[in-house]
């Protein structure tokens, strides 16, 4: 009987876990409208599944993608939604404000360390976004970075950067 009622409860779990799932054709409008800025549907999804603002899509969050694109106002609005503003991707080491400093979106970067985003998480291999930027020649982006109080630390090494085979 446990067994039976065991079987039951899990069952009834996974519907209610897929009845928030998105179709593939949900995702793609969804993670469109996330990069396109297309504030309606980011909205309609949101408000619609409110655990949306911090799922993991191929283990990117919808604020890492829209970071990733420069959509501020999708940013601003995934904040108020709660989204995890440090997350970083668990491969690529990446975080929102990694992302927008890569695109050299000044606004959006000032706006995340306004909001209190970590800008000191490092890259992959312990690396600082401010070597990063020191060793692309971007000595505009190193300044702007050291004005919201990114640490020149981690790796001090020559080479830093770890190569599997």
């Amino acid at each position: 009987m446990k067994l039976f009622k065991c079987l039951l409860a899990l069952l009834s779990l996974s519907f209610a876990l897929n009845a928030f799932a998105l179709s593939d054709d949900e995702y793609m409008e969804f993670s469109s409208a996330i990069t396109d800025g297309n504030m309606k549907v980011v909205k309609k999804y949101i408000e619609a599944d409110p655990a949306l603002v911090n799922q993991k899509f191929f283990a990117w969050e919808p604020l890492q993608m829209a970071a990733s694109k420069g959509q501020l106002e999708v940013v601003k609005y995934l904040i108020a939604k709660g989204a995890d503003k440090d997350y970083m991707h668990p491969t690529s080491h990446n975080t929102a404000f990694h992302l927008a400093a890569f695109i050299g979106d000044v606004e959006l970067l000032k706006y995340l360390a306004s909001v209190g985003v970590d800008v000191n998480k490092k890259l992959k291999d312990n690396v600082s976004l401010i070597r990063y930027f020191r060793e692309e020649n971007d000595p505009k982006m190193v300044e702007l970075l050291t004005k919201l109080g990114t640490k020149d630390d981690g790796c001090q090494e020559e080479k830093c950067f770890t190569y599997e085979d």
